[in-house]
């Protein structure tokens, strides 16, 4: 009798893999946003000539805390996604396998991955959702420091312009 295997290991290699791709990346993701933010129209927002200026620029205004911000919400979605994804996979490709051991064909991977995204994909759904909520909330924020409109349907106006 083979000794009980433990059913985690692929959840816990996506979860690492999804803080460590996060917690590298992040930063890029925060320029992006800012990129996306300033159209240029804004006077009080700064400017910044490429990439590698927008980093130094904010690491030298904000510190780490601007490089890194909404990092948690980022985090615990990629390391949940991917945990789940991973642990899924894992699973699925063990039910496909007829006896554990037996390798499978590339369509089974196919099936299996599928599989995996079709189930993990609800959640990420709503975390993409709320991630791309937060984006337009910090534009209208920069776009009510300018503005002296306050009308309480600037939400409702501008997701119909820009969606």
């Amino acid at each position: 009798m083979s000794p009980p295997q433990w059913q985690w290991e692929n959840a816990t290699a996506g979860a690492v893999a999804g803080f460590a791709t996060v917690a590298a990346m992040h930063p890029l993701d925060v320029v992006r946003t800012r990129f996306q933010v300033n159209d240029g129209r804004v006077s009080n927002l700064p400017t910044y000539k490429n990439t590698a200026n927008a980093i130094f620029t904010i690491a030298r205004s904000e510190g780490l805390r601007g490089l890194y911000a909404g990092f948690s919400p980022a985090v615990i979605g990629s390391t949940v996604s991917w945990g789940l994804y991973f642990f899924f996979y894992g699973r699925a490709k063990q039910r496909y396998s007829k006896n554990g051991d037996e390798r499978l064909s590339p369509g089974l991977h196919l099936a299996s991955a599928a599989e995996a995204g079709a189930l993990v994909s609800h959640g990420a759904i709503q975390f993409t959702a709320y991630e791309e909520l937060r984006k337009i909330i910090v534009d209208l924020k920069s776009k009510k420091s300018t503005s002296n409109s306050g009308s309480s349907d600037t939400v409702l106006v501008y997701l119909y312009q820009y969606t």
